[in-house]
C-alpha cells in the first residue's frame, strides 16, 4: 500500500441516522399539512357526484312527467335512477302528481361534509339541509 491511501480515512457512503430522521420529520410535516386538503378534495368530489346524480334524476322525473302528464310517485321511480356512484350519498324522492323533491343524504365518511343533505325540487330550486354553508356555496363548488 502506498502512503497516500493509508493517511486518509475512507470517505463515508450513505446517510447517517440523524440525516434520515430529519428527512422523515420533513416528510411527516408535509403529509400533516397536505392531509386535510386531500380529505376536503375527496368530500368535494363526492358532493359533485351527488349533485350530478340529483340533476340526472330530476331530468328523469321531468321526462316522466312530460310523457304521463304528472310526476311519478316515489314507488314508481326505478332504483337505478336514485343511485349515486361512490356510495357516500343515499338519494331519495318525495313526490306527488304536481311536485317532487329529491334529496341526497350523506353516508359514512361523507357525514362530516359541511354541506349536509343536498336537495333539488320540481322548480329547480337547489337547497341544503343541516349545512354550515349556503345552498349557493354548496351547489356552486
Amino acid at each position: 500500500m502506498t502512503e497516500h491511501t493509508m493517511s486518509h480515512p475512507r470517505a463515508s457512503r450513505g446517510f447517517t441516522l440523524i440525516e434520515l430522521l430529519i428527512a422523515l420529520a420533513c416528510v411527516a410535516l408535509l403529509a400533516s399539512l397536505a392531509w386535510p386538503s386531500y380529505q376536503d378534495l375527496i368530500l368535494r368530489s363526492q358532493r359533485a357526484q351527488a349533485r350530478a346524480a340529483l340533476l340526472q334524476a330530476a331530468h328523469w322525473m321531468e321526462r316522466a312527467a312530460s310523457a304521463n302528464g304528472s310526476y311519478p310517485s316515489a314507488t314508481d321511480v326505478p332504483a337505478s335512477v336514485l343511485q349515486i356512484e361512490g356510495q357516500r350519498y343515499k338519494m331519495s324522492v318525495v313526490s306527488s302528481a304536481q311536485s317532487y323533491t329529491l334529496s341526497a343524504v350523506p353516508q359514512g365518511p361523507q357525514v362530516t361534509d359541511i354541506c349536509g343533505t343536498l336537495t333539488l325540487n320540481h322548480l329547480g330550486v337547489r337547497g341544503v339541509q343541516g349545512a354550515s354553508q349556503t345552498a349557493a356555496q354548496c351547489w356552486g363548488r
